[in-house]
């Protein structure tokens, strides 16, 4: 007598050996997908994980930066070329009422032996009040938008991010996450003059 099973499609009875239902002709194999989809997330999430420092060197490293320094991590440099604050040069862009735009000129330069990422999320600006923002495209000017890419080995880039911040706030910070979907400190920060 042989075994038999309910096709999880037609629920018609078919041979417990069927890899596909005589009656509805679809695939009834399904555990070797979800097997193989939960080993490769496991996979993905410890490349991630492991690419964190330990403790201990996160400590003895730099993290807190003038605007006028070159900070390095992982033989990547980063630095601020320039910080301009305005009301912007559009008519249809401007900033609410008593903030202005701070606008970041920054430059990486990737002097590591590996192709990196780089991306404009990474990077967070944090004012006197505490609150950290993401980046957002205010203005209409014709900056020169730092966008995510690729950076090969002895590759640079520069590009301009914006910020909408209250006038005359000198406590501004910008933060830099190595990775921002899963760290929840920064990996190394600017103050603004």
């Amino acid at each position: 007598m042989e075994k038999t099973k309910i096709c999880k499609h037609c629920k018609e009875e078919i041979n417990n050996k069927a890899k596909v239902c005589p009656h509805c002709q679809k695939k009834q194999s399904g555990i070797v997908k979800w097997i193989a989809l939960g080993v490769l997330a496991i996979i993905i999430i410890a490349a991630v994980a492991g690419q964190g420092e330990t403790e201990k060197e996160e400590k003895k490293r730099k993290k807190d930066f003038s605007q006028n320094e070159v900070a390095t991590y992982k033989n990547v440099k980063y630095s601020i070329i320039k910080v301009e604050k305005t009301q912007g040069n559009n008519e249809y862009f401007k900033p609410k009422e008593g903030y202005e735009y701070v606008k970041v000129t920054l430059k990486i330069e990737n002097n590591s032996d590996k192709k990196i990422s780089y991306n404009p999320l990474d990077w967070q600006m944090v004012n006197a009040d505490g609150q950290e923002d993401a980046w957002g495209t205010y203005t209409a000017d014709n900056d020169n938008t730092l966008s995510s890419g690729d950076l090969d080995a002895g590759g640079k880039v520069e590009g301009v991010l914006v910020w909408e911040q209250k006038i005359g706030d000198n406590s501004l910070r910008l933060r830099y996450y190595n990775n921002a979907l899963f760290d929840d400190k920064y990996t190394l920060q600017f103050k603004l003059d």
